[in-house]
Parts: structure tokens; sequence; C-alpha cells
């Protein structure tokens, strides 16, 4: 059994191996045919049959032996052995593979178990995007015929049918088991599982080395009284996280795209055109009017476009009371029709200005695809750059898809094992609740007083989600102050008083947005239980003491951060002038140098994608694993259709995994760069000039 970590070869079907043995049976009669014709030999069809049949098991006819045989014979007189100690070699593997398997799990442990349904996607794809990444995989399914558990099986897997005995979960080995994932579609089947094998954690597992089990919960409502049931119980050996799929494409998209990765020279807002509000929609929302709030005082702002949009308006307002209060959201009625696209449009941009991301959701991959057809369509027709356009998309690809489209939300993405056990992203949160239990016990309060004063093991899952969100928007913050993440070991970063301040006061704003979303408002004395707080005030009018704790909470950025292993490092915007004759360079040289003389910064190349010379080197750099921003002033579409295969393709990769994309009227005009790197003699004391050979003929540290 494979354990490591890539993808495993398919197994042979069986209908392809007795398919094989087929036709060396026919080629053994074929032959025998010839040769005892050949020897003067009288047999019959079903002589022959016979004789090719005992092939099989060795046999061959003694009055053949040392002929000058057909070429038929020759082949099935030693495929067919050989294909039959196959085919029983495989048929007792399927027997004795489950055994052996599970033999080893308890054996080893650190498992993971995973349940689903007979339709459920998100299980199979989970199922083998662990083993493709070298996980122990135990599948624990209703019933074990379904096809994505055969899959599993085939790919390495082992399993345990659910009974109604206890037998079935005590097969589980729980307590040495890594994590449990429930991912049927149907909530209440997963939440009973839950109960069930927190029953058996209890039993077997040791206390303080609790379970996680990731329980899918799509409806967010449910979800709300599931959370309270469970965390009423014993966390010590097994704690259940919600794991619905709306929060973990919403958070996906949050951190792969931020908004601030378009930018439109002259345009200083953050307004987001969205068609559509599905519950993924509305989670993506929530978590951006939670967490992006920028030095600049800036908020997002959110235009809703969609049919019975006062509906949907009061349905949000009704769950999300407050959700909104310091970055109101607007809901439009509107037909989101592919032909009416274009007027849609521009009464927004008329209204509100250009967005700088349009979010598409319309319930399904063709009608939504054909909207952000449509929208791009627009873009492109009235000779514009267009802002990264978003489309929800399950099957995740389309062939049809423009380098501007991007899709998001795809279960492929979603059953990430990463993405559901979270395993780094807590230790990040759990450095976070620690700080802020120091914080408070050096006040005096002690462990207990109220529910967010507990370990992070006996934690309430609300309250390990908003430390989650806090180590989420590390990565916005910093993109706010031009710096970045980077791995690795060493110093971060300092902030200067001014960045420590305006980024403090965005906190504030962070905090208390998340607090409005989860139904807090202010009182003058702290009530828990009503959810009443004293700080959800403007940061102007707190007193300095709270102050202090933002302030705090800013500057133990960096350390928790050296913490899980990243460091912050300001950004070194190095600008690629246009104009070189499109070669590909070596650019070692030049990153040799930048590490050496700007050992503090992490390089941010900027180029124009229309350039062949500053498009090469891009794609040079973005394949060595550094940042790139693309400068645009036309339809990233309309550029890429005039280059040819290969350099198109390079343009579509460098659009989709750029850092950042400007829309510029000039893209050679870039006055806030700290280096230009140049392939002539320019007069630019910034000036990084590379030969043909890709060495640094001239540069500012060299002077």
């Amino acid at each position: 059994m494979h354990w490591r970590k890539g993808a495993r070869r398919p197994p042979v079907a069986p209908i392809v191996r007795f398919g094989v043995m087929g036709i060396a049976f026919l080629l053994g009669i074929w032959g025998f045919s010839q040769a005892c014709e050949q020897a003067g030999i009288a047999s019959t069809l079903a002589q022959d049959g016979f004789r090719s049949l005992r092939l099989i098991v060795g046999n061959f006819p003694q009055a053949l032996e040392g002929r000058d045989l057909p070429v038929a014979l020759h082949i099935a007189r030693w495929a067919l052995p050989l294909l039959t100690v196959w085919s029983m070699a495989a048929l007792a593997w399927t027997q004795i593979r489950n055994p052996w398997r599970l033999a080893l799990i308890r054996a080893r442990g650190d498992h993971l178990v995973i349940s689903g349904d007979a339709d459920s996607e998100l299980a199979a794809r989970a199922a083998l995007g662990a083993l493709n990444e070298g996980r122990r995989v135990l599948l624990w399914p209703h019933d074990r015929r379904v096809g994505w558990v055969t899959d599993a099986i085939e790919a390495g897997a082992a399993e345990v049918e659910q009974a109604a005995t206890d037998e079935s979960v005590q097969a589980l080995a729980l307590d040495k088991a890594r994590a449990a994932m429930l991912l049927s579609r149907e909530a209440r089947t997963n939440i009973a599982l839950a109960a069930i094998l927190m029953a058996e954690a209890a039993r077997v597992r040791a206390a303080g080395d609790p379970l996680d089990v990731i329980l899918r919960v799509d409806d967010l409502d449910l979800r709300r009284s599931v959370e309270q049931r469970f965390e009423q119980g014993d966390r010590k050996t097994a704690r259940v996280r919600m794991a619905a799929l709306p929060d973990i494409g919403a958070r996906q998209l949050a951190l792969a795209r931020p908004i601030d990765a378009f930018a439109r020279a002259g345009q200083a807002g953050r307004g987001v055109l969205v068609i559509g509000f599905t519950p993924l929609i509305e989670r993506y929302v929530l978590r951006t009017l939670a967490g992006g709030h920028y030095r600049d005082g800036g908020k997002p702002g959110f235009v809703i476009h969609l049919a019975d949009a006062a509906k949907a308006e009061a349905g949000f307002r009704a769950r999300n009371p407050g959700a909104d209060t310091l970055s109101p959201l607007r809901f439009v009625e509107a037909r989101a029709d592919p032909a009416g696209i274009g007027p849609l449009i521009d009464q927004h941009v008329g209204a509100h200005g250009e967005p700088v991301a349009i979010l598409i959701d319309a319930g399904g991959d063709d009608r939504t695809l054909a909207i952000a057809l449509a929208v791009d369509a627009r873009y492109r027709t009235a000779a514009l750059v267009a802002p990264p356009i978003h489309v929800r998309m399950d099957s995740g690809y389309d062939a049809r898809l423009g380098a501007g489209i991007l899709p998001f939300g795809a279960l492929a993405d979603l059953a990430d094992p990463d993405m559901l056990l979270q395993d780094r992203h807590d230790v990040l949160a759990r450095s976070i609740h620690d700080f802020y239990l120091e914080g408070r016990f050096a006040e005096g309060e002690r462990i207990g007083v109220r529910a967010s004063m507990q370990e992070w093991d006996d934690l309430p899952e609300s309250f390990r989600d908003d430390n989650r969100l806090v180590a989420d928007c590390y990565s916005l913050k910093l993109r706010d102050i031009g710096a970045r993440l980077v791995e690795g070991s060493g110093p971060s970063l300092v902030l200067t008083p001014d960045e420590l301040e305006e980024l403090s006061r965005a906190e504030h704003d962070r905090w208390m947005a998340a607090k409005l979303v989860q139904g807090w408002t202010f009182g003058a004395v702290r009530d828990d239980a009503r959810r009443l707080h004293p700080d959800i005030i403007p940061y102007d009018e707190l007193s300095e003491a709270i102050k202090d704790l933002d302030r705090e909470q800013v500057r133990i950025m960096a350390r928790l951060l050296g913490a899980s292993g990243r460091r912050a490092l300001r950004v070194l915007r190095v600008a690629i002038l246009p104009g070189g004759d499109g070669a590909c360079l070596d650019p070692g040289a030049l990153l040799a140098a930048l590490g050496a003389q700007y050992p503090d910064r992490v390089p941010l190349f900027a180029g124009d994608l229309a350039d062949g010379w500053a498009r090469t080197m891009m794609g040079a750099l973005h394949q060595r694993g550094h940042l790139v921003q693309l400068l645009l002033n036309a339809h990233v579409q309309a550029i890429i259709d005039r280059l040819d295969g290969a350099h198109a393709r390079m343009a579509v990769a460098l659009v989709r995994a750029a850092d950042s994309l400007y829309a510029a009227t000039d893209p050679g005009d870039m006055p806030d760069a700290q280096l230009v790197l140049t392939p002539g003699p320019i007069e630019d004391d910034r000036a990084v000039q590379l030969g043909g050979d890709g060495t640094i003929v001239r540069a500012p540290w060299a002077r």
C-alpha cells in the first residue's frame, strides 16, 4: 500500500484483465489449430479449445514439443499462465487488502475517518485528495457499494461499513485517529454520526487529546443551533467544528483574491458589483464586511443585483442584524439576463463608479458563465480594462473562460483536506488567542469568567472563528502597508508610528464589524448574554487603555507570524520597462543581487503585459516563485488574443497567478517603483540595466 505523496496509477479493472485473458485464449485455439494441421494431427475446435484451456496451468501437448510453432501459440503458451497468476493475485488482493489496511491503520493511527452518502462528491474528493497527499484514510460509508467508495478503496483507502451495532464505530480506531470528516449532503445524518463518534471518543480516547470532528452543515441557521448543542458537551476527548461549504468557499475567495488585488489609476473606491445572492456570496460579504478595513479609513462597498431584491435584503437583515452598520449594503432589483448586462453595468458605474471586482453566482454553471461572458464582452467592446470577474462554478473550469474570468467555489478546491482541517491556520489563530489570554491575565482576569476566557481546546467554536478571521486578516493588513507574508525565519518589518496608529484604527473597525456581524450592539456595561459591549464605538471615542489593546494586537503580529514559520517583509517594487527584444534572460544574477542588497524586502516585479520583454521577464520570475504585478492599458483578453500560442499561454498563467493588476493609461509610467529594470541605458538613478546574457550592467548599488 502506498502512502507516498502524489497521484497513484489507477488499478487495472477486472474486465480488462479477463479481456486480455480471453484474447490469449482465442490465440491459443487459433495457434493449436495451425500447429495440429502442420503436424498432421486430426483436431476439432473443441479439442483445440480444451488444449488452450490447459495452457492456463502450464500443460502443453508433448506431441507438439520441439516443433516450429505458430506465433499465436507462442504468445498464448506464455501469456495465459502469467495472466492467470496475475488475475488470481489481483483477486486475492481484493480479498485481503481491506483487512491489511485496517491492521496498518490501527497500528499506526493518525488517520482520517471520512463518511459520506451516495451523492457526496465532497467526501469523494476529500478522500482522494487526502490519499494523494499521503494521508491514511478510513472510509465509514453507509453503503460500501457506491462509486466514490469503490474508487477510494482502489486508490488506497480502508473501509468500515456503518452498521447498527457498536462494532462499526469501534472498528474506526478513534483512539489513534487524526480527525473525522462527516461530509454527507444531509446535515442531520452528519449530526447523528457526530454524536456517535463523540460517545466512542469519550470511551477510548485520552483526555486532553481531542478528536477533531469536521461536521458538514451547509444550512447556516441550523449551524448555529448545532454549534450550541455540541459546545455544551465535554470537549476533552472530541470537539466538533462546522464545515459549511459556503464558509469554505468564501474564505478561499477572500484569501486567494483580495479586493485590493485590482486598482485603477485615479480611482480610490473599493466597490464590488455582485450579481446573485447565494449562501456562499452572503458568507463572503459578511467575511469582507468584518475583515476588510483599511488604514485610510476605506471600507468595501457591495452593490448586489438580483431579482426580488427586497425579499433578499429583508432575509439578510433578519439573519444578520447590524452586519452592515459600518459599510451599508445596497440591494438593487435587477434581472440577471446576459442580454441586459451592459445596461446594468452602465447604471452601476454611473451611480457608484467602476468596481474593483465583480462577483457572479447565478445558481448554475451555465447561467453564471453566460452572465460572466456578457460582462467581459461589455468591457472589451468599450476597450476598457475589466476588473477581475469572479464566477462561482462547481466544475471549476470551462474552456470558454477568458483570462480575466476567474472561477471559484469548485468542489475540487473546497474538498482540500488542508482547507477542511485548517491545521496551519489554527496554529496562528491559537497563538492570537493565547496572546489575548496573556493580556487578560495581566489585568487580573481568570479562566472561565466568560465564554472568551477559555483555553483554546475549551474555547467555543464561534470564538475560535473570531481568531481565525484575525489570522486571515494579517495578510490583508500587510498588503495595506505595502508588505507581504513570506515563508521562513528571520526578522520581520518594524512598523512606523503612523502605520501603527492607522492599522490600530483599522483593527478596531475590524473587531467592531465582526461583533456587529454576530449581533452585538453598544452597551455601557458589558453583558455577554445580551451581546452588549461598551467598546462598540468609533476609535477616536475609545479610552487610551482600550486603544492600547488594538495597538498591541497590531504590534504582536510580527511575533505571532514568526512562531508560525512566516515573516512580514516590505515590498521592493521593481518596474520592468518595455522595449526589449523579448528574449528570455536568466534572472538568476538579478535575484541574487536583490537578495544581497535588500535582504529585508520581498521583490514585486511590475510590467506591461502587452510588452514582449516585460512579459517574458515576468514569466521567468513567476516560475521561480516571485511576485508579479501586471500593468494593463487594454482589455486583458484583447492583449492575449494578439499573441501566439506559447506567449498566450504564458500571459494567461500570469493573469491568473498575479499578485495584483493595475489598470493605467501609460504602463511605462511607474513613479512609485524603487527600482527600474531596463534592457538598455536610461537616465534614471533607479535603473538596473541587464545585459543580453542576464548580467547586471548598471545598478544603483554599484555606483
